[in-house]
């Protein structure tokens, strides 16, 4: 039997000869790709905020201060979302994009065009480094191999959701980040310097903190240069060693630095999370990873959101889920058979495997059982297997320069893919306008998916209040109205135990109706799905007061607090519950206990004065009114109550101090009565 030939040693240094020719040709093309960029996604530039956008852009409190928020932006959390919005949400850490927002909202205040022009740029960059990572570890390739990988990376559609959606940039930031990290892991193993592996690992403590999403690269990384280096155990041992510490600090970062985490998970957003039977978590996650490699080779249709019911929960004995097993082990085995050749598919395939880990629900489950833009990492391996197949159907040689005549070809047979693909991106880019066109053009393939019913319901009738407030007119609505119902009903129906869904369903009727009796249906059927659901609580007590049932509603509004403590307008509602009932002592408890949430809220002063008014308790009123007053000076009503009082009880300095009060409040009334006659005679400046 013939010696199996030993494998030759990879070559440390390119001949000095191609360097310029290399360099000059490598500018072309990253010239060329940089540019795709703008013609993959130039249309988003006219596009608006989007779905998530507020959480760390559009509207967003801290952003909204700008430079001067970066500070804070580095020593908060990701997401930060209190109880008035509708249920608190503070959790993460990913302070890169936040900062940058606020930067942009500096320079440019809310406009999104600016923002969407950056994230752009950082996608071309994003390509550019890609491309360089691929030049340096397939050196020994055709330029032209790196280069059709990623012309195919970068007009694949699944990005459509990265860089269409401002809040994604994380993603594009993260990868960037990693790719960097690579480049000086690399170096070192050509020119071993010690500063290259902690620059390396602070490349990706910032890649971490912009998304943990490039995690698997703790062993992506060492797999790169196991594949394409003549790295020794040492250094990749020493690699994996410096990005597991990098990731054990990134851990405490947040742990001792971060405030309070609290992320509610949903059944809705991924049922595993739910799902004690652990043999079905791993059936569903082959089920997923079969979707996934779906949507790599035919990304249609693209949505806005998975979730229930999207996909199943289901066992082995599904077909899908054993053509899903049949297949990942056979990528697999593939994988470890040319493992030892160091093979560019099994490579491809390990690092498939490795990259889409995070995203399987085999261990930990994500928050969202699905979604495109886990894909947008993990897609690279797609793309260097199909680039591979393209050389293998040509019979081009991937190691050896191609003729004038080849490239025409290969790039003509690439065109065919690119064609489809890039016009499905410049498409998908449309849909990401705005939250209603993305919601709107969706949902047609969102039937099974109770969230995204809800989100469209939610975003319609925001947009709809908005317009009222504007207007002031609350008529000619009435077909948004029943769409918003049709839509909450449908979410209803999908998944009954969606409490939002609910308790949305009772506010509609109280605002657009004034049916409270039907809203507190919905209300009861909210507090019967998730007992502690606060806002449900609150509005069961505000509908009972608008039927003047006050009795009934003290019980919602004790409930509402008790579960949100914070919740200081449960705590005024039920001291006018109270009131209405002669307990006008538990009333004015309950507003003491709101001065000891906010000590300089005006609000439960003024309804304890009222109180004690009410019972022509002066003496008691009184102290009230002269603590209110130092705490918010010049108000003319209170001024005149106490100035009568100490008149009354022949106190005369005081009467003077708030005879002053009075005509002071007099004169300023009078002085801007005048100002706003004289600019309303002056002539209407045109714009």
């Amino acid at each position: 039997m013939a010696k199996k030939k030993p494998a030759k040693p990879i070559p440390t240094e390119i001949p000095a000869a191609e360097k310029q020719r290399k360099s000059l040709g490598d500018l072309w093309f990253k010239v060329s790709l940089f540019a795709f960029a703008f013609i993959l996604y130039g249309n988003t530039l006219k596009n608006g905020y989007s779905l998530d956008d507020l959480y760390v852009t559009y509207n967003n409190p801290v952003v909204k201060q700008g430079i001067k928020a970066i500070p804070r932006i580095f020593t908060s959390l990701y997401i930060n979302v209190n109880a008035e919005a509708g249920g608190s949400m503070n959790f993460g850490y990913r302070p890169v994009a936040k900062a940058m927002f606020a930067v942009e909202h500096e320079i440019f205040g809310e406009n999104p065009g600016p923002s969407h022009l950056i994230n752009v740029i950082l996608y071309g960059l994003n390509i550019l480094l890609l491309f360089i990572v691929l030049r340096k570890i397939l050196w020994r390739y055709s330029p032209w191999f790196s280069f059709i990988v990623c012309l195919l990376w970068a007009a694949h559609p699944l990005h459509t959701e990265v860089v269409a959606s401002l809040k994604n940039r994380e993603e594009i930031l993260s990868f960037s980040f990693v790719l960097l990290s690579i480049l000086s892991f690399l170096r070192y193993t050509k020119k071993p310097s010690f500063w290259l592996i902690p620059a390396g690992a602070f490349l990706f403590l910032l890649s971490l903190i912009s998304k943990p999403g490039t995690l698997p690269f703790i062993v992506a990384i060492p797999l790169i240069l196991y594949f394409f280096t003549d790295a020794k155990a040492k250094t990749l041992i020493w690699t994996t060693v410096s990005l597991l510490a990098i990731f054990y600090i990134s851990l405490q970062i947040v742990k001792y630095s971060m405030p309070f985490v609290n992320r509610p998970v949903l059944f809705i957003e991924n049922p595993l999370l739910f799902e004690k039977n652990f043999f079905l978590k791993i059936s569903t996650g082959f089920y997923v990873l079969l979707f996934y490699l779906k949507m790599l080779v035919f990304p249609h249709p693209l949505v806005f959101y998975y979730g229930y019911n999207m996909i199943p929960v289901v066992g082995f004995s599904n077909p899908w889920v054993i053509l899903s097993i049949l297949i990942h082990i056979g990528l697999f085995a593939y994988a470890i058979w040319k493992i030892k050749e160091k093979h560019i598919l099994s490579f491809a395939i390990l690092f498939y495997l490795v990259t889409i880990s995070m995203y399987a629900n085999f261990v930990k489950q994500p928050t969202g059982i699905v979604a495109e833009r886990f894909l947008y990492m993990a897609s690279l391996s797609f793309c260097i297997a199909l680039t591979y197949f393209i050389f293998k159907l040509l019979k081009y040689p991937m190691e050896k320069p191609l003729a004038s005549r080849n490239a025409m070809i290969l790039l003509g047979i690439t065109a065919l893919l690119l064609i489809p693909a890039t016009a499905k991106t410049i498409v998908r880019n449309q849909d990401w306008k705005s939250e209603i066109s993305l919601y709107s053009h969706d949902l047609k393939y969102l039937d099974k998916s109770a969230k995204a019913h809800y989100i469209y319901a939610n975003a319609l009738k925001s947009n709809m209040i908005e317009r009222i407030k504007n207007s002031g007119q609350q008529t000619g609505y009435e077909s948004e109205i029943n769409q918003i119902y049709e839509l909450l009903n449908k979410t209803v129906a999908i998944y009954p135990g969606y409490f939002e869904a609910w308790n949305t369903l009772g506010e509609m009727s109280s605002m657009m109706n004034k049916d409270y009796s039907k809203s507190l249906e919905y209300f009861s059927k909210a507090a019967e799905v998730k007992p502690k659901y606060a806002p449900a609580w609150f509005n069961m007590g505000y509908a009972h007061q608008q039927l003047g049932q006050f009795a009934e509603a003290i019980p919602c509004y004790r409930k509402a607090f008790e579960i949100d403590t914070t919740d200081v307008k449960a705590l005024s509602n039920l001291g006018a519950c109270y009131s209405k009932v002669d307990k006008v002592d538990s009333a004015i408890y309950v507003n003491k206990k709101i001065l000891e949430i906010k000590p300089k809220m005006k609000l439960p002063y003024l309804n304890i004065i009222s109180y004690y008014m009410q019972h022509k308790d002066t003496a008691n009123a009184v102290p009230w009114l002269e603590q209110i007053d130092m705490l918010h000076p010049g108000d003319r009503r209170i001024a005149s109550v106490l100035y009568k009082y100490y008149l009354g009880k022949g106190n005369k300095e005081k009467t003077e101090y708030y005879k002053q009060i009075l005509i002071s409040s007099q004169q300023a009334q009078q002085q801007n009565s005048e100002q706003n006659k004289t600019q309303a005679d002056e002539p209407q400046k045109p714009f």
